[in-house]
């Protein structure tokens, strides 16, 4: 984005020193935006760019939509939405639960930074939040009716009620699932096969959310080897930029640098990176490392 360009007209006094000069408040570079967006506009941005399945319905228990009694409460809700781009290593998804007997909706961001599936971000929404504007009119919902919702306070005992562990437990099994290899995905109410419809942002985000989204197993699985392959490949081309190494890998892997660090470590001890050597931070390329155009083995330095 290039750097904006401010007129006379933008700043609050523009004749004072170059380093005194400040712009308006009520500019649209610096305005509180916060009290133009309603949570409903934030939840209808969770759909952009995402892969988005629904874990739980709310009427889930009513085959027959057109049975429901009329005294029914809807049962809860959590939706899922794997963003294209994502949030950093080791995210996940984002998610979104609803429940009647809660009186706030539950955002939150599920990631893995190494020891499994779990929630990093969680926040709590009060769904008809709205602002009163300039002239004193409510802006937001119940402004047809001029009514105000009143909101009970959030207590302990409404964020004991939120089922952290459930929501966790749901999305892994749902995230965890690749049966979209085989059955494809859903876009826009059609079903589409998972190749060639899909783009690779978004079959890199599913694989991304499928590994991440599985069980932890108990002891360690031996690592592939065409995995270290790819990790030290990626290390021998980043280590010739300098500081910042594991950091740049764990944006490039997306994975956490916990489980980047532990990566470097097996591809040493298995042969694909040369073992450390006293006085030198970077390894070379070790005598399993085969080049990736040719398969012939890279000699080591």
């Amino acid at each position: 984005m290039p750097e904006p360009v401010f007129s006379t007209d933008d700043y609050v006094n523009p004749d004072a020193p170059e380093d005194e000069l400040r712009v308006k408040p009520d500019h649209p570079r610096v305005r509180d935006r916060s009290y133009e967006r309603a949570r409903s506009s934030q939840e209808v941005d969770l759909w952009k760019g995402s892969l988005v399945t629904t874990v739980l319905e709310p009427w889930s228990n009513y085959p027959d939509l057109a049975e429901i009694p009329e005294n029914a409460v809807p049962g809860p809700s959590l939706t899922l939405f794997v963003k294209e781009r994502g949030r950093g290593p080791g995210y996940v998804a984002d998610f979104l639960y609803k429940a009647a007997e809660l009186p706030v909706t539950v955002y939150g961001i599920l990631a893995n930074q190494g020891s499994g599936l779990g929630v990093v971000e969680l926040e709590l929404w009060q769904p008809k939040w709205g602002h009163w504007d300039d002239w004193g009119d409510f802006v937001g919902p119940g402004e047809e009716t001029a009514e105000v919702a009143e909101y009970a306070p959030i207590t302990g005992d409404v964020l004991r009620r939120i089922p952290v562990g459930q929501i966790v437990a749901l999305a892994q099994a749902e995230l965890a699932d690749q049966a979209w290899k085989e059955e494809g995905v859903i876009v826009l109410g059609r079903a589409q096969a998972a190749d060639p419809g899909l783009t690779p942002a978004s079959r890199q985000a599913l694989e991304n959310a499928n590994a991440l989204a599985q069980p932890a197993q108990r002891g360690r699985p031996p690592l592939d080897g065409e995995l270290l392959q790819i990790v030290a490949h990626a290390y021998l081309r980043e280590a010739t930029k300098g500081p910042g190494l594991h950091r740049r890998l764990a944006d490039l892997l997306n994975r956490p640098e916990p489980t980047i660090k532990d990566w470097i470590k097996a591809a040493r001890a298995r042969g694909y990176l040369s073992p450390a050597v006293p006085g030198r931070r970077a390894a070379g390329p070790g005598p399993l490392l085969t080049n990736p155009a040719t398969g012939s083995h890279t000699p080591p330095p």
